[in-house]
Formats: structure tokens, sequence, C-alpha cells
């Protein structure tokens, strides 16, 4: 073994062990620790099962990043992801885990809270209704409703068998004409039972026609004053 290898040892492990303490301290400064809420997607139910009530929506997560990475650290940029594929109807309690949290490269995942969470899974169907509108309030002095149009008129809906079996139609958010003085057309939501979702789109247009008295008058027979 070369002399200078063992010349002043003490001194070299000395130096070699400040150094190392050096590095940990700069490279402890450089990340940084974020929580925040994380929403929670429930995959696997794309066959004929769908989640009862309201599930939960978010699970407390405890990141810890580098400081280029926390730097691009959004909510939207991580989620939980529960897989349910291979649970059958019924309750069920699912337990958290740090590996189901999904973070960018850079990120590492700390803790997931709650530590579990309860799911009630029931058998699905899949099913057209017709979309009926909505409105509320009633139109400006010397005017009056004319036509009501929807667009799309049919929908597609899934949720639990039995909630929509004998189901055939579904209502819009009202449209609120209150006041108004010529036509509207509205991008409005579906008002749907709890655990029933919308398939094919979740927003239907909403057209009403509004249209002075008068000019109602004068489409009538004998409708001249």
């Amino acid at each position: 073994m070369p002399r200078w290898l063992v010349h002043n040892w003490e001194l070299k492990l000395l130096a070699i062990s400040v150094a190392a303490i050096v590095w940990f301290f700069v490279v402890s400064a450089g990340r940084s620790q974020i929580g925040f809420a994380a929403p929670v997607e429930y995959v696997g139910l794309e066959g004929s099962r769908v989640v009862l009530g309201t599930p939960r929506e978010t699970a407390d997560v405890q990141l810890e990043a580098a400081r280029w990475a926390a730097a691009r650290l959004t909510p939207a940029s991580v989620r939980v992801r529960v897989d349910v594929s291979k649970l059958g109807e019924g309750d069920h309690v699912v337990r958290l885990s740090t590996e189901q949290v999904e973070a960018p490269s850079g990120v590492q995942v700390l803790r997931v809270w709650p530590a579990v969470i309860r799911l009630t899974l029931a058998r699905a169907a899949v099913k057209s209704v017709r979309v009926v509108p909505q409105i509320r309030g009633t139109p400006a002095a010397e005017h009056t409703l004319g036509r009501v149009a929807v667009d799309p008129q049919i929908v597609e809906v899934k949720g639990p068998r039995t909630t929509i079996e004998e189901r055939t139609t579904v209502e819009t958010a009202p449209v609120d004409v209150s006041g108004i003085r010529q036509s509207v057309t509205r991008s409005v939501g579906l008002l749907l039972p709890d655990s029933v979702y919308a398939t094919t789109q979740r927003t239907v247009q909403v057209t009403v026609e509004i249209r002075p008295e008068d000019s109602m008058r004068a489409r009538r027979p004998g409708g001249a004053r």
C-alpha cells in the first residue's frame, strides 16, 4: 500500500466525514416537503359495476420533492389510483398506500391519509334516456316563450341497475329566462340521481325561443289588431 494513503490518515478520514456531512445538508436544503389533497381515481369500473353513494374524492398526501420538481408540482399532477377491478358487489374496506399515489419524477411519496376508505359496489346498467329541458322564470313584459329545443335529445347514462332500470328521461338544470327579451342558448348540466353519471356527455345545449307577444298574435288567424 502506498505510504501517502496512510500518511495522516486521521486527518483524511475527518476530511471525508466533513465532506459527507456537508453534502447531506446541501442535498437536504435542495428538497422540500409538500402536502395537499390529491384526487382519488377509481379504476376498474369499466364493466358491470358502479360505486354507490358519494365515494371519497380526495386523499391527503405528503410529498418530498427536489427543488426543481417542487416548483412544477401541482395537485393536478398527483393522484391516488384505487383499483376496484377485483372487488365484487357489496361493502368493502380498501387500504391506501404510498404505492397507489402517482406523482411526477423527482417526487417521493412519504404518506397518504386516510389509511383506509370504504366503498359499496353494485351491479350497473347502461341506458339511453330522453333529455327533458327545464325552464324557470318568465320573459320580459310583452314577451312570451316560443319553441324550446335541446341538443342532443338522447344521452346515455350508467348507474345502479335498480335506479335506472325504469327511467326513461333525465331533466336538465333549469334555464332561467326571467326578464329576457330575446332567444337564448345555454349549455347546462343534467340532473342525475345519486351514483348515476352520463357516459356520452355531461352537458347539453338548450335553446329557448322568446318572441314579442305582437308577433305571436300576428301568426294566429285573426291575430291582427
